[in-house]
């Protein structure tokens, strides 16, 4: 493999959060698919993907769409039902000090025929785990109504996450004939809730977050940032020699990030933007880091949404997250700007949005 080569192979290892091999022959990563060891255990706590958008109508801000996925290849390496008495929680920040003052929190019965029970919490009680009014109940599988408006919907859809696999696994040959999107066909559950935007706020951070024996197991903000920049990051010079960080990054509170994850954070895009011998600066890079962390993925709801404010269902995350992590910002070069694998997902127009699951 030529050096240049090689070089793209370890900047997609680390930024492009691919699978390894094949999904068939063993569990991997993507987005935050399958990203640490014990979530790694159970994926109906291992949280995917965190959405956050305006639907329909880009001037309409009436309504505020979150969605949480988990299950990593429902049906395939996953089963497609929630983890009974296990709490899975939108938090949201309205303040900016990455601390929640509202929560949306969730349990599911246990039995074939599941139940969900929905809770809304403000204040000191979002900071309680299972404190909050009770705002909707009812099966899964189905659209349920959620009182102040909205509505609620848990179940099997298909995964909206989009990169192209088989090209990385024949050594990152982006943007040649046959690329195409690994996840095609793949599901996921999907924990979708619609609000009033005034329920929100205008300018929040969200992060979702599971929590198993009142032990944190699993939280996301923004996409990746556990896959690319926690070690051990396989090819980041001396990365490994730290051992697993993972657990306990998902561990930690977004309020803490920066004390705790920058350097990790600085060190990661110091490397990755170094690959083609023009990288950030250390100022650049700790100013990016200032950006990324702490992790909930941040939104104005009083303008219409899309990657980095808010996310939908068919940003390419992908796309903008290389340019950024291998340089691009600040006038740089960026090593690397895009997979060539557009959105392949049809969504609906209408409630719950994610697309039906595949057979």
């Amino acid at each position: 493999m030529s050096k240049s080569r090689l070089a793209t192979s370890f900047v997609l290892i680390l930024a492009t959060l691919a699978l390894t091999v094949g999904l068939a022959a063993r569990p991997g990563r993507a987005a935050d698919h399958l990203d640490a060891p014990t979530t790694k255990k159970d994926g109906r706590t291992d949280i995917n993907d965190v959405y956050v958008f305006h639907p329909g109508d880009p001037q309409d801000l009436s309504r505020t769409v979150l969605v949480m996925t988990v299950n990593p290849a429902a049906g395939v390496i996953s089963g497609d039902r929630l983890r009974p008495g296990a709490l899975y929680e939108f938090l949201i920040d309205t303040n900016g000090d990455a601390v929640q003052d509202l929560a949306y929190r969730l349990k599911f019965s246990g039995g074939k025929d599941q139940k969900v029970h929905l809770k809304r919490a403000e204040g000191a009680q979002a900071l309680r785990d299972n404190s909050g009014k009770q705002v909707a109940q009812g099966p899964v599988e189905e659209t349920i109504p959620v009182e102040g408006g909205g509505s609620l919907f848990i179940g099997l859809r298909d995964d909206p996450f989009f990169f192209d696999l088989a090209s990385f696994n024949a050594g990152a040959t982006f943007c040649e004939e046959g690329d195409s999107d690994f996840f095609l066909g793949l599901n996921v559950t999907a924990i979708v809730l619609e609000v009033p935007t005034s329920a929100l706020g205008s300018s929040i951070g969200v992060w979702g977050r599971t929590v198993v024996d009142d032990a944190q197991v699993d939280r996301m903000g923004r996409p990746a940032i556990l896959t690319v920049f926690i070690p051990p990051n396989p090819f980041e010079p001396g990365s490994t020699s730290v051992g697993n960080l993972e657990d306990a990054f998902n561990a930690t509170a977004p309020a803490d990030d920066p004390a705790m994850w920058t350097a990790e954070v600085v060190n990661s895009l110091l490397f990755l933007s170094g690959l083609d011998g023009s990288g950030y600066t250390l100022a650049e890079a700790e100013a990016i880091a200032g950006i990324l962390l702490p992790d909930n993925l941040t939104a104005d709801l009083s303008m219409p949404t899309g990657f980095l404010n808010g996310r939908g269902l068919a940003d390419d995350v992908i796309d903008l997250e290389l340019f950024v992590v291998t340089g691009g910002l600040f006038g740089g070069s960026p090593v690397l700007t895009t997979d060539c694998v557009d959105n392949d997902s049809t969504f609906l127009a209408d409630f719950p949005y994610v697309g039906v699951p595949n057979p």
